[in-house]
């Protein structure tokens, strides 16, 4: 983020905290605003019987060295009732220790010998079914925890490096670490501080905005870093001088403290990449990247790129047995060319289709290309890659005409992929261009430069494609019930190819809807419903979708994701690592509902046209109320009247109408949803497993 950019950011959140003061109740615990739906689940569970789903506030320590026995705290809600622990990708295995109280439990994770470094997703599970996922990172070294007093005064000794200190940033908190250094060694301290928990609800900036000092002998200041180019966390590089003790310390920037400030500070003469170049490879094909960074075992590095390479990989260098951090490496098909600086003025040529592989040498650089734009290829992409593979550039992109004019121009697209990039600064343009030659130019638009702002320029025919996710990412259901998964599609490149949606991998007698994403539709729900006589447990089932581009068939298995809350206003979804699924002990339902199915299969709705969907209710004793129907799931001109089954009834029905611009053919769901209103503004709702429906052509007149 530009320094202008987060200090107003800073500033709109201190309005922002300042209404929540005088507008809410105060939390009583770190975190608690992370969970915005507690009252509802306790209400919930009051009302029907029905325990509350764990919910994780932070963790501490939020990691663990492979072969370490591992002591954590688990912060939240609805915790007393937790009953194990589940960390995703294997390789690491935990379990509850002692008697949890509603807001704490205390946790035993073993790490194995081989478990794979990096992030997991970490969950508690109980009778209620599956938390929140909190991120656990596996490491390679010895780690420890922070422990107070450790100010500069009296700092805590970090003995033997490397070494990974676990810590808190608590009540305007600065910790403080001593270690004996060699000179000419080449020292990195890293934090990961965001990246444990990238987004918190009810802070300003909505991350731990950590900073490091580094302190030489007679703690006199060497240096100090609050941040890693567009990176909140910092990360700090520096070579000793002189033999002594060192100090580092870590703190919070706007001088804050809570519970849920957890960073992990990595410290010693790490293996660490800060960039590479080129930024981008070629499926099925050998390419020489230069590395740079610190305590790396070479200068370069051939990466033998598969010809079914994703569009994204990253590569992981080892030195001494420790392990450097995964630096993202961008894939593509099309031959790449390399930018001969001396040759921008004039413009470079390049042929169609290319990746350019670029660097803004100096402050100031301006890199052109010229491109001949044939009769039968007119409608091109061009588009920088850059800020999403590490590199700093803050890229200008613009296309000129033969005469010099502006014939289009891009500063930042948002690569909705990417949620959890602090600042998207990749321009990207689809244009339909006459036929003739065309200037495209790169710039940084801060006028900055070095050798680490490299860029991969594409230019080429558009390459449409998709991604998938669903939410949420810990659905639960009892036996005999039905949920509904939320299915989003992230087009690229104009993607409009139709999408089937498949669930696999469900347990035996479970059945579940498929869906359908129309071109243009981007939002779908299917529904997944269990036998009635289904055994708790968790399953992870796979959401699988199949679009036909170009006479190919393109296969996505879509990424489970949790919705977040950033700083009382802003909400991310935010892809995870594992889809859970828990099936949960629950009462008989209060009411029951079915929907009458057509014997063709597909409700038949005509565009312009309406058609009526029958809906019945079975109540219990304690629901003598109207049941409320509404539907959703439904594509853009397609829509549902509210339908309502009176107190005294047993029967309503909701109506579906087609727009007449609704394309005749279309297929869809239907996911009717009933709510009977218990006490007070509570409400009780069950859900009715999709029904298909058809677009049928417009009646005559």
């Amino acid at each position: 983020m530009r320094p202008a950019a987060r200090i107003a950011c800073i500033a709109a959140g201190l309005t922002l905290c300042l209404a929540f003061a005088l507008t809410s109740t105060p939390t009583t615990s770190a975190g608690a605003a992370d969970q915005p739906k507690t009252k509802a689940a306790q209400t919930k569970k009051a009302r029907s019987g029905r325990s509350a789903a764990p919910s994780i506030a932070y963790v501490f320590p939020a990691g663990g060295a492979r072969t370490a026995r591992v002591q954590a705290t688990v912060t939240g809600t609805n915790l007393k009732t937790s009953t194990d622990v589940r960390v995703s990708g294997g390789g690491v295995s935990g379990k509850i220790v002692g008697e949890p109280s509603a807001t704490s439990a205390k946790i035993e994770l073993e790490v194995a010998a081989d478990a794979e470094l990096g992030e997991r997703d970490l969950r508690l599970l109980g009778p209620g079914g599956v938390s929140n996922r909190y991120r656990f990172f596996v490491g390679d070294h010895r780690e420890i925890l922070e422990a107070e007093p450790n100010a500069l005064a009296t700092p805590q000794s970090l003995g033997d490096l490397p070494v990974v200190v676990n810590g808190q940033i608590t009540e305007t908190d600065r910790d403080v670490f001593r270690f004996q250094a060699k000179a000419g060694q080449t020292l990195v301290f890293d934090v990961s501080a965001r990246r444990v928990k990238p987004f918190i609800a009810d802070a300003v900036p909505a991350w731990l905005e950590s900073s490091l000092v580094l302190y030489g002998p007679g703690n006199r200041k060497i240096v100090e870093a609050a941040d890693f180019r567009f990176r909140p966390d910092p990360l700090l590089i520096h070579r000793v001088e002189a033999d002594g003790e060192y100090a580092i310390e870590i703190r919070d920037e706007l001088t804050r403290g809570r519970g849920d400030f957890v960073y992990r500070l990595d410290v010693g003469e790490l293996p660490r990449i800060t960039h590479a170049f080129p930024l981008g490879v070629r499926r099925g094909e050998s390419t020489t990247l230069e590395l740079f960074g610190a305590n790396l075992p070479e200068s370069t590095f051939t990466l033998n790129v598969p010809p079914d390479a994703p569009s994204r990989i990253e590569i992981v260098r080892e030195n001494r047995g420790l392990h450097s951090n995964a630096l993202p490496i961008a894939v593509c098909d099309w031959p790449a060319t390399a930018e001969r600086e001396s040759s921008n003025a004039p413009p470079q040529e390049v042929a169609i289709p290319t990746a350019v592989d670029g660097r803004i040498d100096r402050p100031g650089d301006v890199d052109r290309f010229l491109v001949a734009v044939p009769p039968d290829r007119r409608r091109l992409l061009f588009e920088i890659q850059a800020r999403r593979f590490e590199s700093p550039l803050d890229a200008l992109l613009t296309i000129f005409d033969e005469k010099g004019n502006v014939v289009a121009e891009n500063d930042d697209e948002i690569d909705a992929r990417l949620p959890l990039l602090t600042h998207q600064a990749d321009p990207r343009l689809i244009r339909d261009l006459s036929p003739g030659k065309y200037v495209v130019q790169v710039r940084d638009a801060q006028l900055a430069g070095g050798d680490s702002y490299g860029y991969r320029l594409l230019i080429g025919p558009p390459q449409p494609d998709y991604s998938l996710r669903v939410t949420p990412d810990n659905l639960r259901m009892g036996p005999g019930e039905t949920v509904v998964v939320n299915v989003d599609a992230l087009r690229l490149d104009g993607h409009a190819a139709e999408i089937a949606i498949d669930v696999q991998g469900l347990p035996p007698g479970f059945s579940a809807s498929d869906a359908t994403l129309a071109p243009g539709q981007n939002q779908a729900a299917l529904t997944i419903t269990a036998p009635a006589g289904a055994t708790p447990g968790v399953c992870t089932p796979r959401i699988v979708g199949t679009a036909n581009e170009g006479g190919k068939s393109v296969v996505r298995t879509a990424d489970a994701a949790e919705t977040v809350m950033q700083a009382f206003t802003w909400s991310h979804t935010i892809p995870c690592r594992e889809y859970s699924l828990a099936i949960v002990e629950a009462p008989e339902p209060l009411f029951a509902l079915t929907a009458d199915r057509p014997a063709e299969g597909s409700i038949q709705l005509p565009a312009g046209g309406e058609v009526e969907v029958k809906v019945k209710v079975v109540r219990g004793p304690e629901v003598p109320g109207p049941v409320a129907l509404t539907a959703l799931g439904l594509p853009p001109g397609v829509t549902a009247k509210p339908g309502l089954i009176d107190a005294d009834k047993s029967e309503g029905v909701l109506t579906l109408t087609a727009a007449l611009r609704v394309k005749a053919g279309l297929r869809q769901n239907v996911v009717i949803r009933g709510s009977i209103r218990t006490t007070g503004r509570n409400s009780v709702t069950q859900v009715v497993p999709a029904i298909p429906f058809v677009v049928a052509p417009a009646k005559t007149p």
